[in-house]
């Protein structure tokens, strides 16, 4: 529905209502009125356009046929073929064939009627008189010598004849046998006569109408100065191409010439090769149509009007009382909430009546709407100054854990330091010790003791400084180009010596086909590979280990599998978190839980992934994914 932002509702409804009738009217008048187009057309076609072109056609065609049938019955006169065919000049032969072309012409009454030799090439004609003698240097004699040539048994063609001083039809006819003719035999017809039959015809003065033959050439036509003419002068090559294509009794087609539309129609001739062809303009056919264009609009703009003054009554009585409920709302607005609404609006007993009793159960009820909005308003503030002092303690709250985090970070970082100096000095005199050859062996174990877990501690001293160092966004990635195989077999000579004689490690590295090469950084990539690699021989007490490497789309996947304990499916994303270890009550607890983490934080860093496949008491597999490009 159209939705217009006028100021009155009696206007928008008036408007749209009217709009929607009338453009409903439009399209059911213009419905009707092509489909009694095209029933008229329909009817134009079969009653007026095909009924005139089928009455000339039979009538020219009854002229055509007898014209030929008698041109034929020359042509096939023994004695005319005997005076042609005879060796010698014979005169009682040609007075008995002139005296056959008189007959004939006085028994049907034709223009002329002749007979050309193709061995002597005279041309005679009734009245005993030799018309010509024809040449092939004459154009007017072209016609003979074509029939000669083409074969073609009979012909329809034009030509001024100059005795008798107009254009007549002339119907040609091969004598003999048509592959070796021994002349042209024939009858002249007047045009006029096909001409006046096509007149008395025609359903409408402006109808034109033409008979072509096989190539489109124009043989007959109201307008002398067509004949012989092109018909695709007229109508166009495309529309004549279809015209001759045709191979149905009748053809009918649309065309439009100098913009006016047409209706077109053409139609065999008999069994012969020509065509009548007829074109009439459309609105000739349809002037019927004019009357009922007409009438649909007046009808239209009629109804319309109509529309609109029933609109104009229906839309006061909606939009009086609208008007009065406005003005209540704005009173109702204004806090004016004393208003009485009209009793004769709530007594209603439509839409209307139901809005009014709407409103004043909205009056009733709006007062104790305010007192507690008030009320609300009241406790509102009291609760906006107590969260005032919460938030303020809320700040004061996060200044301090601020604080001891930052605390907790520079005492972490001063405790590792100074805790690592001290710890450089009694490794260093242990290991003076160890070195020493003392008869004491229990010295000796004792020394050992303290070397192993001094090395221990300061191993966990430096995972604890590095996870720092990644907390406080110090650690950046230093890229240079890396082989991929040479960090694997760089990896496997630093633990393979400490794999002892119940673990076989295996270096898959050997095994593949070609190397990887990509761009990261060579000493964060190696300490992930030397964590997992040592979590696979602390945690697999005997066993098989591989580490190898591997590329799947843009991506090298490294890899670390063992035999060892493994891990639970419920435990799986755990092992990543700091100080987190597989079993607690492990006896394998030597380190802090920092290993895993620290190596995810790493894969991070460098856009890669870090993940496990594990199950209990078979083994774990880590991957450790970087792209390549």
């Amino acid at each position: 529905m159209i939705n217009l932002k006028l100021r009155h509702i009696r206007t928008n409804l008036a408007i749209t209502i009217g709009a929607f009738v009338f453009l409903t009217i439009m399209v059911l008048g213009w419905v009707h009125y092509f489909s009694v187009s095209r029933s008229l057309m329909k009817d134009a076609y079969e009653k007026q356009l095909i009924t005139t072109l089928r009455a000339y056609q039979s009538s020219l065609q009854a002229l055509l046929e007898r014209a030929i049938e008698t041109s034929e019955i020359l042509a096939d006169d023994p004695i005319l073929i005997e005076w042609f065919e005879s060796p010698e000049p014979n005169d009682q032969l040609k007075e008995l064939a002139l005296e056959r072309l008189n007959k004939l012409k006085e028994q049907f009454g034709y223009t002329t009627v002749f007979a050309v030799s193709k061995k002597t090439h005279e041309y005679w004609r009734e009245n005993f008189k030799l018309l010509d003698i024809v040449s092939k240097d004459d154009p007017d004699d072209s016609w003979f010598f074509d029939a000669i040539i083409s074969k073609q048994k009979s012909a329809l063609n034009f030509d001024y004849n100059k005795e008798l001083n107009e254009t007549i039809l002339f119907v040609n006819v091969l004598m003999g046998d048509i592959n070796n003719p021994i002349g042209v035999a024939g009858i002249g017809i007047d045009p006029s006569i096909l001409v006046d039959k096509f007149k008395k015809n025609k359903s409408s003065d402006n109808a034109v109408l033409w008979l072509i033959d096989q190539s489109g050439k124009i043989i007959m036509s109201e307008d002398s100065l067509e004949i012989n003419q092109q018909l695709s002068n007229c109508l166009g090559e495309e529309t004549v191409k279809n015209i001759v294509k045709s191979n149905n009794h009748s053809y009918v087609q649309h065309i439009i010439l100098a913009d006016t539309k047409y209706e077109l129609a053409s139609m065999n001739v008999g069994t012969t090769k020509y065509k009548v062809v007829m074109i009439i303009p459309q609105k000739d056919l349809l002037s019927v149509l004019d009357v009922i264009r007409s009438n649909t609009v007046w009808l239209s703009i009629i109804i319309l009007l109509l529309t609109l003054v029933v609109v104009s009554i229906v839309a006061n009585r909606i939009t009086h009382p609208i008007i009065r409920l406005t003005g209540i709302a704005n009173q109702l607005w204004q806090n004016q909430l004393h208003t009485k609404i009209d009793q004769n609006l709530i007594s209603r007993t439509d839409e209307i009546g139901h809005l009014a009793q709407s409103f004043q159960n909205m009056q009733t009820q709006l007062s104790d709407v305010i007192d507690k909005l008030n009320q609300a308003n009241f406790d509102l503030k009291s609760e906006k100054k107590e969260l005032k002092r919460t938030n303020s303690k809320l700040e004061i709250a996060l200044e301090k854990a601020s604080k001891s985090e930052r605390l907790t970070k520079s005492f972490l970082a001063n405790i590792s330091h100074e805790i690592r100096t001290p710890m450089n000095s009694i490794m260093g005199f242990a290991q003076l010790i160890e070195v020493e050859d003392l008869a004491d062996p229990v010295l000796n174990t004792y020394s050992n003791i303290i070397v192993r877990n001094s090395q221990q501690l300061l191993s966990i001293l430096n995972n604890l400084i590095e996870v720092s160092k990644m907390d406080s966004g110090m650690t950046k990635p230093n890229i240079s180009s890396l082989s991929a195989m040479q960090l694997v077999t760089g990896t496997f000579d630093l633990f393979s010596y400490a794999s002892g004689e119940k673990i076989i490690i295996y270096n898959e590295s050997e095994k593949a086909n070609s190397d990887i090469l990509f761009d990261s950084d060579p000493l964060l990539i190696q300490q992930v590979l030397n964590n997992l690699l040592s979590n696979a021989i602390k945690y697999t007490p005997s066993g098989i280990i591989k580490i190898g490497f591997k590329k799947e789309d843009h991506q090298v996947i490294f890899y670390v599998s063992d035999t060892g304990i493994g891990v639970s499916e419920s435990d799986a994303q755990s092992v990543f978190e700091p100080f987190w270890q597989v079993d607690q009550s492990n006896t394998i607890n030597d380190g802090a839980g920092l290993g895993l983490a620290i190596s995810k934080r790493i894969a991070d860093i460098l856009n890669g992934k870090l993940w496990l496949e594990s199950k209990p008491n078979e083994g774990s597999v880590f991957y450790f994914s970087l792209p390549t490009g």
